[in-house]
């Protein structure tokens, strides 16, 4: 019986020296944390840059449609010289002059109120889209944690570039940048996993 007990407690010591270590060997070495620059995604991201194309090539068509409108109220006005000021012609083509300037100006208005809500749409469906892949790629790769970082270096010759840089919050990353990788998985590529994928960017 003495021995059996005594054996006991031996195994109960042992399993006590030992279970940490298992423990410890088992359990994560620490929040795994990567960065990734999401402007030079954004940069990268070829839907993107097509929908803001697609806005420019509307804007490129307003303005010649306004350019159409100059010339027509250019050529009204050197009409206008040919009448006699006070006259009801002078009167009737100054009135549609200045209805002509107060319809563009109000087109320009409504223009510039739609471009910015479309632009902003754009960018934010496609942030959420990049979010989506970090967040699809972090869950494959078991990352716990991903941080929007600068990766431009620093210019000494512009002072703006250098304030920008110092105040960088990413001081220091060494192999944790996974930019090309949502890059990769935004434009349609495949990037499941750490290593089977381009190796990361460090600058733009």
């Amino acid at each position: 019986m003495k021995t059996h007990f005594l054996l006991a407690v031996m195994t109960a010591a042992l399993l006590s020296v030992f279970s940490p270590n298992l423990n410890a060997q088992n359990s994560p070495a620490g929040t795994r944390v990567v960065v990734v620059d999401i402007a030079v995604v954004m940069e990268n991201n070829n839907k993107f840059k097509a929908k803001l194309e697609a806005i420019q090539t509307e804007i490129d068509a307003f303005d010649d449609t306004l350019d159409n409108k100059r010339e027509e109220v250019k050529s009204k006005v050197e009409e206008l010289r040919g009448y006699k000021a006070g006259s009801a012609a002078y009167s009737a083509l100054e009135q549609e002059i200045a209805q002509i300037q107060s319809d563009v100006s109000v087109q320009m208005q409504i223009k510039r109120k739609s471009v910015l809500m479309k632009e902003a749409q754009v960018f934010y469906d496609s942030y959420n889209e990049v979010l989506g892949h970090i967040k699809s790629f972090s869950e494959r790769n078991g990352i716990s944690l991903v941080l929007n970082f600068d990766s431009k270096p620093i210019d000494p010759a512009s002072r703006e570039s250098v304030l920008k840089g110092v105040n960088k919050d990413i001081v220091y990353q060494r192999s944790l940048n996974i930019t090309s990788y949502i890059i990769k998985a935004i434009n349609g590529g495949n990037a499941a996993t750490i290593g089977t994928s381009p190796p990361t960017t460090g600058t733009r």
